[in-house]
């Protein structure tokens, strides 16, 4: 998406709560990373991330994140997927550059939650891919995202983690191109905050379905759409969040970014992985 600097003024000084959907939409656009995250290491890998790529005249292009669930179901944002040909999509997993080849599969369907409304609830997909990733419990495996004990509500104050391949700046500078547009796997870290907060930041059309998190000049933007947010449990870590969107300007301390709150559509999710 294209920002002109009358909007970049503007959302950097009152905090427009203009929706910002967190996909690079695969229209040949540059692909955008985290906003205020740090490379993954060498070495290490984010085992359950995946690549959401659209096969473009130029190639393969990344324009969204996903998570491993099962061997062949991807956890992803609806709007990751509404429109768009599934003959011309594949994830690739196993992977921390994105000029790596991975382990790829191709993508041959995929489920938009019923009640998907773009800025609003349940932007959430589960995709189904072919052939099944073989799992390895090092550089490729699945992440939990099922509790639904009486703690599965995440609150406020939660430390999360968020990966991804999205716009590290609050916004393309073209002269900045080689810092803004790296291929390395982008970890940032912060806190959750209440959905009541959420709303009095400007996040009005936020429900119990969703998630927030904020923290200073940090958050997703474009092409983080449909990656995991995940906390730590005494399990291991658990996927409670879902990259879906945010203000016009990204990484702003006043502009929290909205996920979509996992443990609402377990349900839902575990119906979509039972014909696997």
């Amino acid at each position: 998406m294209e920002l002109t600097h009358l909007m970049v003024i503007m959302a950097l000084s009152i905090g427009i709560a203009t929706g910002r959907l967190n996909s690079r939409q695969p229209s040949g656009y540059t692909p955008s990373r985290i906003v205020g995250g740090a490379d993954v290491p060498a070495g290490e890998h984010i085992p359950y991330q995946v690549s959401l790529q659209y096969r473009t005249a130029e190639g393969q292009m990344h324009f969204c994140g996903g998570s491993i669930i099962t061997p062949n179901r991807i956890l992803t944002a609806a709007h990751c997927c509404q429109g768009l040909n599934v003959t011309r999509m594949s994830v690739v997993a196993g992977i921390r550059n994105l000029g790596e080849r991975g382990a790829r599969s191709r993508v041959v369907a995929y489920d938009i939650h019923p009640n998907y409304k773009e800025l609003v609830t349940s932007d959430l997909a589960v995709l189904s891919i072919e052939p099944s990733l073989k799992l390895n419990n090092k550089s490729i495996s699945s992440i939990e995202y099922a509790n639904k004990g009486k703690n599965s509500f995440v609150g406020g104050g939660v430390p999360v983690t968020l990966t991804g391949w999205g716009l590290r700046l609050p916004v393309p500078f073209p002269f900045l191109d080689a810092f803004n547009y790296p291929s390395i796997l982008q970890r940032m870290n912060y806190n959750t905050i209440t959905n009541r907060e959420c709303r009095e930041m400007g996040m009005e059309s936020v429900t119990n379905t969703e998630i927030c998190a904020r923290g200073p000049l940090r958050g997703a933007c474009s092409g983080d759409s449909g990656g995991p947010l995940v906390m730590s449990t005494e399990d291991g870590l658990r996927q409670v969040g879902i990259v879906s969107y945010g203000l016009v300007v990204c990484g702003l301390y006043l502009s929290p970014d909205v996920y979509t709150r996992v443990s609402t559509f377990s349900d839902w999710i575990d119906e979509k992985c039972l014909d696997e």
